[in-house]
């Protein structure tokens, strides 16, 4: 049997960007693509993975990378830059947006329904920051782990479609280069206020650990303001149950 030679679908640069794209280089494998950016020293530049033997996600939990069938790649940019996570949610929402619902999860997941079809992780390292991405894009349930199958998704999984992964990449490119643009022109307080509202969070009554509390706002890095019944409470990024809507 002949070895699989996989081939680079995607392109080398983008024409119509600033700063993201400007150059991408392609892996057909790599432990992570956060790791090469960091090394990276270019500003804007792009690495994208087939697969990636040691993707990270949260709370170095692993990112399940199926070659050929998803979008995981990251962004090399000179920091800091506050409110990347926010805006790279907010333009990774938009750009899926004209094929599929894509809603923002409090703080980074990416889902349609009730399952997550991408993630985000920033990660910084002396000046410069690693914005990482992931977009399970033509997976089946199959593709994913055992232990994924009751909560992760993919494009195709909510639209019954087959996508164009070179179309849906640049697309995310653009989006993500303009929001670059924006906070880089001082837009933080509008982008964040664009993001919490797309997280609908505030008025949710939610529970982590022994904390229960209404959410009253989210603050400028992102983090939930409870009201609980021994007062206010400040929960950071991460995982929460939301136990009612008032």
């Amino acid at each position: 049997m002949s070895e699989t030679v996989l081939m680079n679908p995607f392109p080398e640069a983008l024409v119509d960007v600033r700063v993201v794209g400007k150059k991408i280089s392609w892996y057909p494998e790599t432990v992570s693509t956060n790791t090469l950016a960091l090394e990276s020293g270019v500003d804007g530049a792009v690495f994208v993975a087939e697969y990636q033997t040691a993707g990270r996600g949260r709370h170095g939990r692993r990112w399940h990378s199926a070659p050929g069938l998803g979008l995981y790649f990251s962004v090399a940019l000179w920091g800091p830059l506050r409110g990347v996570t926010f805006g790279a949610a907010l333009a990774a929402r938009d750009a899926l947006s004209s094929g599929c619902a894509v809603a923002i999860r409090w703080p980074n997941d990416l889902c349609c329904g009730q399952r997550k079809i991408g993630g985000i992780l920033v990660e910084q390292r002396e000046g410069l920051l690693a914005l990482g991405i992931g977009i399970n894009v033509n997976q089946h349930m199959d593709d994913f782990p055992s232990c994924l199958r009751h909560r992760a998704g993919s494009l195709r999984m909510a639209t019954g479609v087959v996508w164009d992964r070179r179309e849906t990449f640049c697309q995310l490119l653009m989006h993500l280069d303009a929001v670059v643009q924006r906070l880089r022109t001082g837009e933080f307080d509008a982008i964040h206020a664009e993001w919490t509202d797309a997280c609908n969070m505030i008025g949710k009554r939610v529970r982590r650990g022994a904390t229960t509390g209404k959410v009253t706002a989210v603050d400028m890095e992102g983090a939930l303001l409870l009201q609980t019944a021994t007062g206010m409470k400040r929960v950071g990024c991460g995982d929460v149950t939301i136990s009612d809507i008032e």
